[in-house]
């Protein structure tokens, strides 16, 4: 056949991007130019920060434009007191941490309440009347000079050779680094107590779990557990200690050596519990 008689090929349809090579026959347009973002951008940033603001005084201000507390922008005052050589902390519950600083010359602390709010602490030199010594009775207060229930986050800070006596009714208490003599009386707790080098120590625990850790082997521990688990740590002391045991409807073990006649004594009661002497 003649060259001249073959019809020419149709070009082929444009693809979806404008370019050659499809044949489903759909054209796409251009994509349009992109024009500049910053004002887009600008007006996001300008909207979070109108809903910073908003979310911000709504926590501030309540339904009748009254201000409250922000306890954020307000941390606890600090309390400081005098050197001591007891503190009491009675019927306090939530979070408890007491600290020995080997540095310190006095007590120093804060307490935040359970609802967030900063309160100050304040104290007083009274005698106290389980042991017959002077103690420093530290309290939370209102304000307003009156005391409210230290229910929250109450954390002291107090020289090494202070010594403790505490109530608590529920919540979780860390006590470390104390050379004073200790006497903890707790209930629906958990307990810890880190290095520890009192001559006297008296724990009991009502429902909860404790983990006592001695750094110095004491003259006498007494611990009292009642529906509860305990974990004792004593280091070595001489041949051993002389350990006496009250159980009823519980598991106690002693895994320290015992000496009948040792000056360091160990005195276990437990009812519905478990307790363990273990080495440190």
């Amino acid at each position: 056949m003649d060259s001249q008689q073959v019809p020419p090929k149709p070009p082929f349809p444009p693809d979806r991007t404008g370019g050659p090579g499809r044949t489903d026959g759909l054209d796409t347009p251009p994509a349009p130019a992109r024009g500049p973002r910053r004002p887009v951008r600008l007006a996001v940033s300008a909207a979070v920060l109108a809903v910073a603001v908003a979310v911000v005084l709504g926590v501030v201000l309540s339904g009748n434009g009254t201000a409250h507390h922000a306890a954020a922008a307000h941390p606890a005052p600090e309390f400081h007191a005098g050197d001591t050589g007891l503190v009491v902390l009675d019927g306090v519950s939530g979070r408890i941490r007491v600290t020995a600083d080997p540095h310190a010359h006095g007590v120093a602390g804060r307490f935040v309440r359970s609802d967030g709010r900063a309160l100050p602490l304040h104290a007083a030199t009274e005698a106290d009347p389980a042991t017959g010594r002077d103690a420093l009775a530290v309290r939370c207060g209102d304000g307003d000079g009156g005391d409210v229930p230290c229910a929250g986050d109450l954390v002291l800070t107090v020289p090494q050779h202070t010594g403790l006596r505490l109530r608590q009714t529920s919540g979780e208490t860390l006590v470390s680094g104390l050379h004073g003599d200790v006497a903890i009386d707790a209930a629906s707790v958990r307990l810890t107590a880190r290095g520890l080098r009192p001559d006297r120590a008296e724990v009991t625990v009502t429902s909860g779990s404790a983990d006592l850790a001695f750094a110095a082997a004491p003259h006498d521990v007494a611990v009292r557990a009642t529906s509860a688990s305990v974990a004792l740590r004593l280091p070595a002391a001489g041949a051993g200690y002389a350990v006496t045991e009250n159980a009823a409807s519980a598991d106690v073990r002693v895994g320290v050596p015992r000496d009948p006649g040792s000056a360091h004594h160990v005195s276990l009661t437990v009812t519905s519990g478990s307790l363990a002497v273990l080495p440190s």
